[in-house]
């Protein structure tokens, strides 16, 4: 099985390096190792969009997974990820109402957030998953128990295919490998503000994206911190929040009303950070309102 030790990737590239407690060598597949490497799992939206979503579950996908047919095709280019978004997910209504109060549409206009195919353009998001493997699906201990891929020796789990033994170091790796990938995406694109789901795992998001975490902020909402550019000046603020993935079920009054205080603040960090003008031709009436 070829791949990529960690003693050769300390030479090749110090980039490459990541934290895996108690380990003196792992050796990853390189076929995964592009895979976790590119925006593969991502749901898509509008790449060029100000503001970017980013849950920490992919598709899922039946087990055993076949290397060969789910990890081989990686998607290394982020405009690939144009697509209009489908508003059948169960979490539309949730994104609809932050997408939009942030924007200062009227907060139930799914339309305005979720353009059908064509209007890829217009749409004010873009949908990433921080990883391309369903945690529902491989979760904490199936990771190391549970026959999760097929190889030449018959199905494995995800600790013997990859390498690293435990989902924490699976977690190290997926931030250092993609990490690179997404911090490009960011410099070529610069999103004024990136949303993260699950605030228990901020530090990783923080590192995902290369944000300044000696510079963090705590509101009620959320963790922020700052993307810097060369020459010190904020390009984009990224933001972890619980706020994100509530279903129809859960849409509640209060959970609506909810929504729309974090839609307001969200924006308000956005409009400090980057003045008038930051949403572009996202900016809905609200925006205009008060100026």
């Amino acid at each position: 099985m070829s791949g990529v030790s960690l003693a050769q990737s300390r030479v090749r590239d110090k980039k490459n390096i990541f934290n895996l407690e108690d380990i003196e060598m792992v050796q990853v597949p390189e076929l995964f190792t592009q895979f976790i490497s590119s925006f593969s799992g991502c749901m898509g939206g509008n790449p060029n969009a100000p503001i970017w979503l980013v849950v920490d579950h992919s598709a899922r996908c039946p087990l055993p997974i076949d290397p060969e047919k789910v990890f081989a095709n990686p998607v290394t280019n982020i405009d690939a990820l144009k697509r209009a978004l489908p508003t059948t997910c169960p979490c539309t209504k949730s994104v609809t109402r932050l997408i939009n109060s942030i924007t200062g549409n009227p907060e139930a206009e799914t339309s305005l957030v979720f353009k059908p195919e064509g209007q890829e353009d217009k749409q004010p998001i873009l949908m990433l998953s921080a990883s391309p493997l369903c945690i529902g699906m491989i979760t904490t201990n199936a990771w190391m128990e549970k026959p999760a891929v097929k190889t030449a020796d018959g199905e494995v789990t995800m600790a013997k295919y990859t390498g690293l033994p435990s989902y924490r170091d699976f977690l190290n790796f997926l931030v250092a490998q993609r990490g690179q990938v997404f911090q490009a995406a960011v410099a070529e694109k610069s999103p004024k503000i990136i949303l993260c789901q699950n605030i228990l795992r901020a530090n990783d998001y923080f590192k995902l994206f290369g944000a300044d975490r000696k510079n963090v902020e705590a509101n009620d909402f959320f963790l922020v911190a700052p993307v810097m550019k060369n020459d010190k000046e904020v390009r984009t603020l990224v933001f972890v929040t619980d706020m994100l993935g509530f279903g129809t079920g859960d849409m509640t009054p209060e959970n609506e009303l909810e929504l729309q205080q974090a839609g307001n603040e969200f924006r308000h960090y956005a409009h400090d950070a980057f003045g008038d003008g930051w949403l572009g031709q996202f900016s809905g009436e609200l925006l205009t309102l008060g100026k």
